[in-house]
Formats: C-alpha cells, structure tokens, sequence
C-alpha cells in the first residue's frame, strides 16, 4: 500500500495523472463551500513539514517507473503548497522522470516567494478564481483570515512574471453564489491582470461541504462563458460539467487500499467502482468492503463513496 502516491486517475485537464498527495485531510487555507473533501478542519496558512520528504520520494522513485501515466501531479487532501517539503519533491521528480509536472493548487501561497520559487519548476500550474470581489471570495472560498482577494490575484500576477510554464485557471460556478453576469465580469477583470493559458468553467459535479451547494444549469455556463470571452480569449476557455471518465488503475494485490487512497482525494461513483473491481477481474465483495469504509451520499441523483476519516 503506496501511503502518498496513487494512480493514476482520469483527469478532465491532465489525462492519466499520477498523484502525489502531500498534505493530510483537510489541512488548508481555504474551506470552499463546494469542496469535495467536506469542510476544512484545519485552516492554516503557515508552511508545514507534515511528511518526510524522504519518505515521499521513496515511493516517487518506485511507482514512476512502474506505471504509465501523462502528468505527474502534486495535489494534497488539502492544500499542498502549505508543505513545507514541497519544494524537494519538485526537483526530484524534475531531474529523476520525463513527464510533465503539475500542481493542483488554489493558488494563495502565490505570494509568497519561495513558493513561487518552487512552483517555477513546474510545466503546468492549476490555480483557482471563483470570485472577483472579496465579498464573494468570502462566501465562496472562505479563505483564512490573513487572505485577501486582493493579495490573492496578487500573487498569482507576480508568479506570471517569473512562471513560463502554464497557468490554468479553474472557476467553480455554484448556483445563486457567482453564477450572475456581474460578478463574472469581475472574475473576467482578475484573470485579465494574471493572463491564464487555459480557463475551465466548471460545476460541482461531487457531492460538496455544503449540502445546499447547486450548480447551475448548462444554459448559464454558456451565457457566462460568452461574457469571460470578453477578458479572455475563447479559444482558451472550455465547460466542465461532467465526470471523469477512464480507467482508474489500482494495485490488484491491496484493491481496498489501492480504492481507499483514491477516495481519499476523490469521490467515486459506486459505479466506478464497481467497473474498476470488474476490469480487474476481482470479487464483488470488495464492493462491501469499500462501503463499509466510506459513506454514500447522493449528489444531482448519483451516488458516490466518500471517504470520511471520522
């Protein structure tokens, strides 16, 4: 059982991603009304050694020339660049594999410089911005005290000084929070300033922190693209409202674990897993395992597995 690397996953952006998880559950600076991980308990805004980073590159060295993948992504069940050994990891997996690298981040360590430092390393940068005004950044972010809206789009400008990899940006619409033209328009004035290769406009498509997160339909995301059109050009913004889909690839020797490592930074469907334990041509039964380890909670009438450390 890989304790820090898992994959790879289908990923909507990044294809076959190989993980690196490098912060524990829900160790991070924002506590995002939608997030699929559930609310945060720890806010936090300090860089922390939450792992040895030996311990991680460990498991890099093994499992990088084992398996096939398109990215290798650092991502965290919180927030990664709050790790303080993240830094080591990046110029190990930049010097000792040939893939790409990648961050999920939110992107409010930015304006710190030796995180920028770290993340300049890296081929592609995944930041968000749901908001264009600290009203809304507070409602649907709920960042940590110390971060403003203003700092935040700070940091990510300064890092589009010294990055020349790519920054794409992720806006996660929530019905009747920023899913207006006004406040798009404000998100619109925010990218202009950090200059995104790439935009996805994306809804909840998980079961969220709050039950009462909704997304809106498809006829509002694409009445709101065509208004980020005017900030951004429209060859870079794509609409997400699915699903992954694709092959999830698990260690046939330790399935539970394998599933329960993927669960941890990502809810499933109960029919994606059924499909991985098919594929795999192992017994049903591991179903009732998997369940009984997680909870089902269903989201737009799907029923997903989330796992819950409580």
């Amino acid at each position: 059982m890989y304790r820090y690397v898992f994959g790879p996953v289908p990923s909507r952006r990044l294809g076959k991603s190989l993980g690196v998880n490098v912060v524990p559950l829900k160790y991070c600076n924002f506590n995002c009304i939608y997030c699929q991980l559930g609310r945060t308990r720890h806010v936090i805004n300090d860089l922390r050694m939450f792992y040895p980073p030996e311990d991680i590159i460990k498991e890099m060295e093994v499992v990088v020339r084992a398996r096939n993948y398109d990215y290798l992504t650092f991502i965290g069940d919180g927030e990664p660049t709050l790790y303080a050994g993240l830094g080591k990891l990046i110029q190990w997996a930049r010097n000792n594999q040939d893939r790409p690298l990648a961050i999920l981040t939110n992107g409010a360590k930015l304006i710190d410089e030796e995180v920028r430092s770290w993340l300049s390393e890296l081929d592609v940068v995944k930041v968000s911005t749901d908001a264009g005004s600290e009203r809304t950044f507070r409602l649907i972010n709920r960042p940590h005290r110390e971060i403003t809206f203003d700092r935040f789009i700070e940091g990510i400008e300064r890092f589009r000084e010294v990055f020349s990899g790519q920054i794409w940006t992720e806006v996660m619409l929530v019905k009747g929070i920023n899913d207006n033209e006004e406040e798009m328009e404000r998100i619109g004035e925010a990218l202009r300033r950090y200059r995104p290769d790439r935009v996805y406009m994306m809804v909840p498509t998980r079961p969220p922190a709050e039950p009462w997160v909704k997304p809106p339909t498809s006829d509002v995301l694409v009445g709101l693209a065509k208004v980020l059109s005017r900030y951004v050009n429209s060859d870079r913004i794509f609409i997400i409202d699915y699903v992954e889909r694709g092959e999830f690839h698990i260690d046939k020797n330790d399935p539970v674990n394998s599933l329960l490592g993927i669960l941890k930074v990502q809810p499933m469907t109960v029919e994606q897993v059924m499909d991985v334990i098919r594929r795999n041509n192992l017994d049903m039964e591991i179903l009732d395992r998997i369940r009984s380890l997680t909870k089902e909670v269903v989201f737009n009438g799907i029923t997903y597995l989330v796992y819950s450390s409580e």
